[in-house]
């Protein structure tokens, strides 16, 4: 019996949790299914399509597919879709992220009209859902509605948190038969040791360091971290903090960071590959996020065993139970994440009691083989 196809259509390549959850999955199934993977590229560059071809997968970058809305932009991505789907004909695509949910949706089920003999199921997983993030609220309504349009031309939808799954039917997305929650879930680490790894990021071998890892996105919430890391230098505490990421709001973060005099205690760190091993460098870990799905850095992170500070948005109370395996704050709130920052510092008892109990659970809830086998049931199970 032949290989069946899937077609992980992604909107970006840049290695965030969308394209980091779609090659978990290319990679554990290469060998099961004919694994074909397309996105969107910036500059020409993607870390993605690198991985993908040292592992001998099938990529196809999509020019026109961009992050924002751009009508032209948006319907050349959706012509290209369409001959991209023509190529290969795939039994499955599974789409990631909100903008390929939209475009990918509507260009599969105008491929089922066109193509003769096309009989594709389509899988969507919600990453968080997009109308959920500080955006004006045209466009939020946009994407609410854009979503349950496209939500008819899906088989299944899976959310990576239970906050999704309830958020997706209070909003009336699709029918609840449609939904499936299955956790983001990886494999074990190898960290580097605290020494090599501020070493390697030429940290100061003694001090507090404050760190953490994302997209410089607005979504991310990186302005809150270092208003509140300037609120405690003005407190005489001595601490730095370190982001390591790239993204569209570099010089917006790095205009900040001068404004407050606070180049030698806040630093950009840039992209770096594989940043996870580098979680040992840190003390403490902050996610600051306006907007979350199921955050692979916490999760990581909880594997590593440093204590973690959160805000309490989309799925990371699925993760961090406040008080028992790290801490939660309210997003946007400077103040509550530099006294929590502040506490916990000045605390190793509890900082060691967090880190204990975020790894136990890390390790039973949130690895990489249960989430593979759910994923492949729900291919199993489409009708």
């Amino acid at each position: 019996m032949a290989q069946k196809t899937i077609l992980y259509l992604i909107t970006q390549s840049e290695l965030g949790g969308a394209q980091r959850y779609s090659l978990d999955l290319a990679l554990a199934l290469k060998n099961e299914f004919n694994v074909i993977v397309a996105s969107g590229e910036e500059n020409g560059k993607s870390a993605l399509a690198e991985k993908l071809k040292e592992n001998h997968i099938k990529y196809y970058p999509l020019p026109y597919l961009k992050r924002s809305i751009s009508p032209i932009s948006d319907f050349l991505a959706l012509i290209q879709i369409i001959k991209l789907i023509k190529k290969v004909r795939p039994d499955i695509i599974h789409l990631n992220s909100s903008k390929i949910s939209i475009l990918g949706g509507i260009a599969a089920f105008i491929s089922k009209l066109l193509i003769v003999n096309c009989q594709l199921l389509i899988v969507y997983t919600a990453h968080g859902w997009v109308f959920n993030e500080p955006l004006p609220f045209w466009q939020k309504l946009f994407y609410k509605y854009a979503e349950k349009f496209t939500a008819y031309f899906k088989d299944k939808i899976i959310c990576v948190s239970g906050f999704d799954y309830k958020t997706a039917l209070a909003q009336k997305i699709c029918s609840k038969e449609k939904l499936v929650m299955t956790h983001n879930g990886i494999s074990e680490i190898n960290f580097l040791s605290r020494q090599e790894a501020r070493e390697k990021l030429n940290l100061p071998d003694s001090g507090f360091i404050v760190g953490s890892i994302g997209n410089l996105y607005k979504t991310k919430g990186f302005t809150y971290l270092i208003e509140a890391t300037k609120k405690l230098v003005e407190g005489g505490i001595d601490i730095m903090t370190v982001i390591i990421g790239e993204g569209r709001e570099k010089k917006n973060l790095t205009e900040l960071i001068k404004k407050h005099n606070l180049e030698d205690n806040v630093i950009l760190a840039g992209r770096i590959p594989e940043a996870a091993r580098f979680l040992s460098a840190f003390d403490i870990y902050v996610c600051s996020s306006v907007k979350e799905g199921l955050s692979y850095t916490i999760i990581e992170t909880m594997l590593n065993g440093l204590p973690i500070i959160a805000t309490r948005v989309g799925g990371n109370p699925e993760l961090i139970e406040d008080g028992k395996t790290g801490l939660l704050i309210n997003s946007q709130d400077a103040d509550d994440l530099a006294d929590k920052i502040k506490k916990l510092k000045n605390d190793t008892n509890r900082q060691q009691e967090l880190s204990t109990k975020a790894r136990i659970k890390a390790q039973e809830e949130f690895n990489l083989e249960k989430m593979i086998r759910e994923t492949k049931e729900v291919y199993k199970n489409l009708k």
